[in-house]
């Protein structure tokens, strides 16, 4: 076929079938074109040649059979026959119509026969070439060439050189089910693009070789491209499709419905092909439709069609270069790929119906081949699986297994055999593989029982236990040694750095002092170990001395060792030695020579340490930092023994949900004291001296649940000390607290009033009462009703009342003793949990803007939000109450709602957290943040917390802070989740 564009004129010549009546009707009868009487039926309506009339009013042909001219859009009139055509077709358009100038259907045919695109001829089976000639300007051709049965190249020349070579991988069967003579195919066309070293088509080289398929902006073709058709593919579609009339699009008919069905199967079957070809690669999935695209609903079969192909045959690329159905691969990290083969797929993978093997991986995520991928019913076994793996079968502790006995210790023998059938080098690269892909999210710390390092013996250990070898690479069978090639295989450099850094993240070590000083307490200090010469000790006891003052981390070494001598001539464990004077002046002596031979401790052997070479504050340091006893030791103890038990016994409650049964006593200490001497009498004094402030040691607290409240009484330790005549008057006589003086207190004995624990035992009270004026007013109370005197003072305070707030008074405590305490469960504590989770994980960091004066950014919006939190955590009975003193809120706003303080409860978390808020009462709230005295171990205390109720130290009085289960719950969640925040900062962040 070719065109000839003149300035008057444009024609074209065929050497196709002549013209018939039939074709002659077709084009000069407008609904009578030679196309099937069927309304679907492609040309029927027969307006594809009318579309000349826009520039022309005399079309003119020329056939062997029949010439014509054709004056008003219809009516043919015969013409004089050419001779020189020899057998062509010739068409003649002279622009002669009114609407269209001559000059305008010049420039826009030229525009079209210029713009001529490739793909015209990709499904024209009978038309080969299309030539044109504009003018005198030159000229060009459009030629199809078939390589093969599908490989097909199109050429353009423009004016006799190759403007454009465009390759296609083309494949086509007949269309099914037509009933009409013409044999109709659909097809699919897949463009090609030579690779980066290939210049030109060798048509004796195998295409894979040269080329590779791309993908483009797919067209739908009805024999020629629909323009305004999208099929949203990758790829070429061909189909005797019913178009709209415009052929610019496909209709919207029930008759094309069987053509893309037919399209759909031939899609999916010419994957076989294309694998065969060589071109199914990773590359090729990029052509191929994903989940992701946006495709018409009438396209989508296509796409249905090739997944489940790739899902279900031989066809999906695989990481060792072959293919496979998908339902058979697996997908993971190319270096952990490149680590397992597939016969270690086999051996891993347990449960598989089929050999498994890794699938080809997307270099790059969330691109066309990497959603394709997605889209594959590919399974997912990657590192997290990998390592849960070999963390579990090379576990040195107790792991379950599915059979009985189902709980085993030690690795799996099965496992550790493949383990060790691998080389050294593989080792670096599990190693480097592991450390690079764990070390960011702190995941390392699964390997600490694992008997994963190789060692020079062959042997595997846990990295604890193991040591770098020294420059001989010797092993050891005190210190095993890493064999040196599982981190210095091969050339890559950052492969064995990651290596070694893995072996030392699980705790493998360089030999140092600190290591030679174990082995040393592993042959000589143990229970079994025959003591050493006193010379071996001298120069032992040195060296363990020098590495703890250097490295103080190492007195955990010492900590179940005999390293030290007593004055029992027994050797003796840290823990089983007290220090007194020469050593540090305790004064503990006093209360173990006291307990005679029921002590289980002993005092360090002096006169030996004093020939040992080592300064004596040097010993004494060694043996605190190592953890020899160095005060009195105050232990807690259960409340049953308390001499208030009656009392204690009969607080609130049947059920114990959330109990507290804490006392405090020295043990001992009741009988020690029924013989005092002044040097025990002062070691006691001293350590009462140095209890902390807030008086926990002095009170003992018994709980069975939160909502029926705990009862308090002195502890035991104070009761003890209560009773016993112990306080030394002068240097001979010993009395109670109660009888005591402070003037008559010997030297040693600092006294402060001020101290909590002289109020407890009730020092001086009895010299108090002996006094005439006393004994007067407690009789006077006695007389008018009252227990003692300070009962009465209180009526009395109470009767100077005015009336009105005595009623108020009484009103707000029967208020206050009619309510329970709420506390609210999480009805879901998991779904809860991952919800404050990930509000926590949301919450905004604590940040402060430099304004006239320093602003917290966020905090109030937070606060309003933390509001409505507690209103709903801690209402009830309409009644919101304090959270510390557990009353209702002791006054409302003028709209009813009761006034409260949200005050912030942890104040060193990173973000601001809803959940973070207390609801207090104007005076607790006060308290809380200028007088707490707890408020520096307040987080530790509160993940120690064991019911709902937290105790604490408001204004030097022991408190409680109630929560309810929820809020507890909500705490503990964002507490862990702020931990773990990326951003490490402890303090408010400054921006300006």
């Amino acid at each position: 076929m070719g065109f000839e564009l003149r300035r008057d004129c444009l024609s074209f010549e065929h050497n196709g079938r002549p013209f018939s009546e039939a074709d002659i009707l077709g084009i000069t009868d407008v609904g009578e074109g030679t196309k099937f009487d069927d309304v679907d039926t492609i040309g029927r309506f027969g307006v594809g040649f009318k579309a000349v009339f826009a520039y022309t009013e005399s079309p003119r042909i020329w056939s062997p059979t029949y010439s014509f001219e054709i004056k008003e859009l219809v009516l043919p009139s015969l013409m004089s026959d050419r001779s020189d055509l020899q057998g062509k077709t010739r068409f003649e358009f002279p622009f002669n119509n009114p609407k269209k100038p001559r000059e305008v259907a010049y420039k826009e045919v030229e525009g079209g026969l210029r713009d001529l695109a490739e793909t015209t001829l990709l499904f024209l089976n009978h038309l080969h070439s299309i030539s044109w000639k504009i003018g005198d300007s030159g000229g060009g051709t459009v030629l199809r060439i078939e390589h093969t049965e599908n490989h097909i190249e199109v050429l353009k020349e423009t004016n006799g050189e190759t403007t454009a070579s465009s390759h296609f991988l083309r494949f086509a069967q007949p269309v099914e089910g037509l009933t009409r003579e013409t044999k109709h195919k659909v097809a699919t066309a897949f463009a090609l693009e030579f690779l980066p070293d290939v210049k030109a088509f060798d048509p004796h080289a195998p295409i894979a070789k040269q080329m590779k398929i791309v993908p483009v902006p797919g067209q739908v073709a009805v024999f020629f491209p629909a323009e305004k058709e999208t099929s949203g593919l990758r790829f070429h579609l061909h189909a005797p499709f019913v178009p709209e009339l415009s052929r610019a699009s496909i209709k919207e008919t029930p008759a094309n419905e069987p053509l893309f069905e037919q399209l759909a199967g031939l899609a999916a079957a010419s994957l076989h092909e294309v694998r065969d070809h060589g071109l199914l690669t990773l590359d090729f999935l990029s052509v191929l439709p994903n989940k992701q695209d946006s495709i018409p609903a009438r396209y989508q079969a296509i796409r249905t069609a090739i997944i489940d192909e790739m899902n279900n045959e031989v066809l999906t690329p695989t990481h060792g270069k072959s293919h496979a159905p998908a339902k058979r691969l697996l997908q993971a990290k190319a270096s952990l790929k490149s680590l397992l083969s597939e016969k270690d797929l086999e051996f891993l993978v347990e449960d598989a119906d089929a050999p498994l093997l890794w699938s080809v991986g997307a270099t790059q995520k969330n691109t066309n081949a990497d959603r394709f991928l997605d889209s594959l019913e590919i399974q997912e076994w990657g590192l997290e699986e990998f390592v849960d793996l070999l963390t579990d079968r090379t576990s040195h502790g107790q792991r379950y297994v599915s059979r009985p006995p189902y709980w085993v210790s030690g690795p799996d023998g099965e496992f550790m055999e493949w383990l060790s059938s691998k080389p050294n080098d593989w080792h670096q690269q599990l190693y480097a593989l592991l450390y690079s892909e764990l070390t960011s999210e702190g995941g390392l710390y699964q390997f600490r029982n694992s008997k994963i390092v190789r060692l020079f013996s062959g042997e595997y250990g846990v990295g604890k236990e193991c040591f770098f070898p020294d420059e001989g690479g010797q092993d050891d069978s005190d210190l095993p040694r890493v064999t040196a090639e599982v981190y210095t295989s091969g050339r890559g450099k950052a492969q064995q750095h990651n290596a070694r850094k893995f072996l030392e993240e699980i705790g493998v070590r360089v030999v140092g002092e600190a290591e030679q000083v174990e082995l040393i307490l592993k042959k000589r200090y143990t229970r079994d170990a025959e003591n050493p010469s006193e010379r071996t000790y001298k120069k032992d006891f040195k060296r363990f001395v020098a590495l703890v003052e250097k490295e103080s981390s190492t007195a955990n070494l010492f900590k179940n060792h005999f390293v030290f001598k007593c004055e029992d001539d027994q050797w003796r464990t840290p823990n089983g030695v007290y220090l007194d004077a020469p050593f540090l002046d305790t004064g503990l002596r006093a209360y173990y020579d006291a307990q005679a031979d029921e002590a289980e401790e002993s005092a360090l052997d002096s006169l030996f340490y004093q020939n040992i070479g080592v300064p004596t504050k040097k010993v004494a340091a060694f043996a605190r930092a190592t953890g020899a006893i160095g005060e009195l030791q105050i232990s807690t103890c259960r409340c049953y023994q308390n001499r208030e038990w009656n009392y204690l016994s009969q607080v609130g409650g049947e059920r114990h949900t959330s109990p507290i049964d804490r006392d405090y006593e020295i043990e001992g200490l009741a009988d020690l004291l029924k013989k005092p001497t002044l040097a025990l009498s002062r070691l006691v004094w001293r350590t009462m001296a140095a209890l902390p402030n807030d008086g926990r040691h002095l009170v003992a607290t018994y709980r069975r649940n939160a909502s029926a409240g705990s009862r308090q009484a002195a502890s035991s330790l104070v009761h003890v000390l209560r009773s016993a005549a112990w306080v030394p008057q002068g240097h001979e006589s010993f009395v109670r607290p109660s009888e005591a003086s402070r003037d008559a207190l010997p030297e040693g004995f600092s006294f402060d009033p001020g101290q909590r624990w002289l109020k407890a035992v009730k020092w001086g009270e009895d010299v108090v009462k002996r006094s005439e004026q006393q004994r007067q007013k407690e009789n006077f109370a006695r007389e008018l009703g009252f227990s003692d005197l300070s009962t009465l003072e209180r009526a009395k305070r109470f009767a100077s009342l005015p009336p009105e707030e005595q009623e108020r008074f009484l009103t707000d405590w029967e208020r206050n003793a009619a309510h329970e305490l709420p506390d609210h469960s999480p009805a879901n504590p998991e779904r809860r949990a991952s919800r404050v989770g990930e509000m926590a994980a949301d919450a905004p960091e604590r940040r402060t803007e430099e304004r006239t004066r320093s602003v917290s950014v966020g905090r109030e919006d937070v606060k309003a939000e933390a509001g409505q939190y507690l209103l709903q955590q801690y209402v009830t009975d309409d009644e919101l109450f304090c959270q510390v003193c557990k009353k209702p809120m002791p006054f409302k706003l003028d709209d009813g709602s009761a006034y409260f303080e949200r005050v912030e409860f942890l104040s060193g978390l990173k973000k601001r957290h809803l959940q973070n808020y207390l609801a207090l009462c104007p005076n607790h709230a006060a308290m809380f943040r200028h007088a707490n005295s707890t408020k520096d171990f307040m987080l530790e205390m509160f993940l120690e917390l064991a019911g709902n109720e937290l105790e604490v130290v408001l204004a030097q009085e022991n408190a409680t802070i109630y929560f309810t289960k929820t809020h507890i719950a909500d705490l503990k969640t964002i507490i862990e989740v702020d931990a773990s925040s990326d951003d490490d900062s402890n303090q408010d962040v400054s921006a300006s």
